[in-house]
């Protein structure tokens, strides 16, 4: 007998990730309620591919059709709050994609929703279920680098066929956002500590793309950027989501500190993680024994430890105070790149602003 009952709000490419990993890996623990889509053909392939019982294009109607025990949001992270906190009022677990919203603000209401349903919330961050990115915090752990860490990211893009990816207002904000919250969610991980400051200069490639017409605020699709921890590490940002098409680099990762250095190199890649040390050396870094289970699939260690916290054995991997302070790292970034200086968290937190209210951001 299936242990839940499941909505699906999105049945695009993340829906569908899901699910497919849902039937390879827990085919009869779900009772596939509703399944909510703007678009006829996703919600009927989706009953036809995993047997959705009905579907129904008003998410808020999907909500309620079933009441389900939990609600998968696979949707622009412009809705993640405002249907979370629909759905825990109406008493359902839920499991959101990143990232957690465009809007501080809902957030913190989603915050306080969620503590006042005690239903439990987990955001999707699925980076840190990849076996290169785990032995790479744990040659985190165990100092291999020494002191003062930086790391410098690096993603090159053609504009994205997506087009909710290059919307400020109601799509998921652009790479500031969409990508940089799984870079910040990885180097708060690494270092073991909060950021505090970030100083960004962005541009807009794509601003004058004809794909892109009917988007009204066009997002930030290229960076540069530095964020400073409470630590004393660093990180570093150059994303540029505005290339022409067919124009793609591989997500490049650089690692350094006192003591050693992982080159720039294309990232994930097979572990284990190859470390330069003292004297030409090389220190080898693995998953171990213990990460096996969240490294079968890595949607399926989000969904295993969400399904814990349910159960009371266990807690999220990604609570609603971990997406909070990665998107308010992205919102610094923005509003630091529209005034020209730099912009610490604790402005942020006090502004609670929006995407698009950081891009247009200007000095009282």
């Amino acid at each position: 007998m299936p242990k839940y009952t499941l909505t699906l709000i999105g049945a695009g490419d993340r829906g569908n990730t899901y699910m497919s990993m849902i039937q390879e890996h827990y085919p009869d623990l779900f009772d596939l309620d509703t399944v909510c889509d703007l678009l006829p053909e996703r919600m009927d392939d989706a009953v036809e591919s995993y047997g959705f019982r009905t579907k129904e294009a008003d998410w808020q109607k999907a909500i309620l059709a079933g009441r389900p025990d939990i609600v998968l949001l696979a949707v622009p992270a412009y809705f993640h709050c405002d249907m979370a906190m629909f759905a825990m009022r109406n008493g359902c677990h839920v499991l959101s994609e990143k990232p957690m919203d465009l809007s501080l603000a809902k957030c913190f209401a989603l915050k306080q929703c969620r503590e006042e349903t005690g239903k439990v919330l987990a955001v999707g961050m699925q980076y840190r279920n990849v076996p290169w990115f785990r032995a790479m915090q744990h040659a985190m752990e165990q100092k291999l680098f020494g002191e003062n860490l930086m790391i410098h990211w690096s993603d090159f893009r053609e504009t994205r066929p997506k087009i909710a990816m290059h919307d400020a207002l109601y799509g998921n904000g652009g790479p500031l956002v969409d990508m940089a919250c799984h870079l910040f969610d990885l180097m708060r991980l690494w270092y073991n500590s909060d950021p505090v400051r970030v100083y960004c200069q962005w541009r807009r490639n794509a601003l004058h793309r004809p794909e892109l017409t009917e988007v009204e605020a066009k997002a930030a699709d290229a960076c540069l950027l530095t964020v400073e921890y409470e630590n004393g590490s660093l990180g570093e940002m150059m994303l540029n989501w505005g290339l022409p098409f067919g124009v793609n680099d591989d997500l490049m990762c650089t690692v350094m500190g006192s003591q050693a250095i992982f080159p720039a190199h294309a990232v994930p890649c097979d572990p284990p993680v190859e470390i330069l040390i003292e004297d030409y050396e090389e220190a080898q870094v693995s998953p171990f024994p213990e990460d096996e289970e969240d490294l079968i699939n890595p949607e399926r260690a989000v969904l295993r430890h969400f399904l814990a916290e349910i159960e009371g054995s266990g807690t999220s991997q990604v609570s609603e105070d971990h997406g909070i302070v990665c998107l308010a790292a992205s919102l610094a970034a923005l509003r630091s790149g529209a005034l020209g200086r730099p912009v610490t968290l604790d402005e942020i937190y006090e502004l609670q602003p929006t995407v698009y209210e950081c891009m247009t951001a200007a000095e009282n």
